[in-house]
């Protein structure tokens, strides 16, 4: 029957392809003479017909073979078990890989957010209140306290307000110095009294001290308040938020921003070994790590104007660490360092949540539109600061909100009416 006759014909047909591969295997295994009779061979294979296969073959060839469908079915099956296996494969191994990374981020999440609060939760939780006596709010400026006390926190050695208006993107410094005479308001005296508190009293001068003595006599948790409310007082401008730096933050600081290049003008040398400082710096541009900018900052004793002039060093030093800052490669490269040392060193009643609103004006910080000053005062300076009011008035009002001092609009008015008065006289020569 046709089915017999074809397995019969299948088989002669796998008996000739068989020897056929066995002639060419030999012919290819059989060495040539020369390399001219392999050419020769060569060129006749590629120029000759095909060799006529019998006439059996050829008939056989031109029938279809027979396909098993079942064969066919399950061929189909397994090829589509193989690809299912696959697909199984990789889906478990991208459910894997997204699985550790849900862990690893909601482990850094975790970790984050425990920082995050107890960053918020060393801010001080202080019940003293003052009447606000000082100029609204204004939206575009922001204020912000800056203490820089020492390693165990009591005394506040730097006093200044950071002032940063969003619309010029102008940054100004204005430090107090730290023997500033200061007299306690009715509202802090009160305060003290009714925690049985001491009060200071110096020259008969009830509440009278130094503005650095002020942040020790507050007691804790109103340390910072009351250094707030003093600055209000004697600036007469609002307080947006504060930030506590000490020693060792200032020193981490410095050193996650890769050190600070500053050109040391003189000679600084001094030892206390009470207070374990040892200063020995030489003059001349140097690099300074965190120890080095710590004992630039400190030093005063060698200064002929003691504190005002290591006032003038710090407020130089800061400018030019909030230009090594606010470069885009120290900014990026050194983010997760000052990250960490802020959430873990400093103490702020800003929340995160306010900080990352204003994170967005530190590349816009312009080195051409930051000013440093200190507040002016009377006299030689001795065992207190005086102050003068009329000029911190007018230093607030220039650097702050703009305002041309008193004198100064008089003077140019005056220069303009001069001016016009020499244009109109050489009119009238040359008439």
């Amino acid at each position: 029957d046709l089915h017999k006759e074809y397995r019969r014909q299948r088989q002669m047909c796998i008996r000739d392809r068989t020897m056929g591969e066995k002639r060419e295997y030999r012919r290819r295994r059989r060495p040539p003479e020369d390399m001219e009779l392999q050419q020769r061979q060569v060129r006749r294979r590629q120029t000759q017909e095909p060799h006529r296969q019998p006439r059996r073959h050829r008939s056989v060839q031109e029938e279809q073979p027979y396909i098993d469908p079942r064969r066919v079915a399950q061929g189909r099956r397994m090829s589509r078990r193989k690809a299912e296996r696959k697909k199984r494969r990789r889906r478990n191994i991208l459910v894997v890989i997204l699985l550790l990374l849900l862990l690893v981020a909601a482990y850094a999440g975790a970790k984050i957010w425990v920082a995050v609060q107890q960053w918020e939760n060393k801010a001080e939780k202080s019940d003293f209140t003052t009447s606000d006596t000082t100029d609204p709010e204004e939206d575009e400026i922001i204020n912000v306290a800056v203490f820089g006390t020492d390693e165990d926190g009591v005394r506040a050695d730097v006093n200044m307000v950071a002032s940063f208006n969003t619309g010029t993107k102008e940054l100004h410094f204005i430090s107090v110095p730290r023997d500033s005479k200061v007299i306690m308001t009715k509202e802090m005296t009160d305060y003290l009294e009714s925690k049985n508190a001491y009060v200071p009293e110096q020259n008969g001068v009830y509440g009278q001290c130094k503005l650095t003595e002020l942040h020790a006599y507050a007691g804790e948790n109103n340390r910072c308040a009351f250094s707030v409310a003093m600055l209000e007082e004697i600036l007469g401008m609002k307080m947006d938020y504060y930030v506590k730096v000490d020693l060792s933050a200032f020193r981490q600081i410095v050193d996650a921003v890769g050190g600070v290049d500053f050109n040391v003008e003189e000679r600084l040398y001094y030892v206390d070994p009470y207070q374990d400082l040892y200063i020995d710096l030489y003059p001349g541009m140097q690099h300074l790590d965190g120890d080095k900018a710590e004992q630039l900052v400190r030093f005063r004793d060698g200064y002929v104007q003691k504190d005002l002039k290591r006032i003038e060093v710090q407020q130089q030093f800061i400018q030019a660490l909030i230009e090594k800052v606010c470069s885009s490669d120290t900014l990026m490269r050194n983010l997760n360092d000052l990250v960490k040392v802020a959430l873990d060193c400093t103490e702020s009643n800003i929340s995160v949540s306010e900080a990352l609103k204003y994170v967005k004006y530190v590349k816009a910080l312009d080195p051409a539109k930051i000013t440093s000053d200190t507040v002016p005062y009377l006299g030689n300076p001795g065992r207190y600061v005086e102050l003068d009011e009329d000029g911190i008035k007018e230093l607030v009002n220039e650097r702050i909100y703009g305002i041309a001092p008193q004198s100064s609009t008089e003077e140019q008015e005056e220069n303009q009416f001069n001016e016009s008065n020499q244009e109109g006289n050489q009119l009238n020569e040359d008439v």
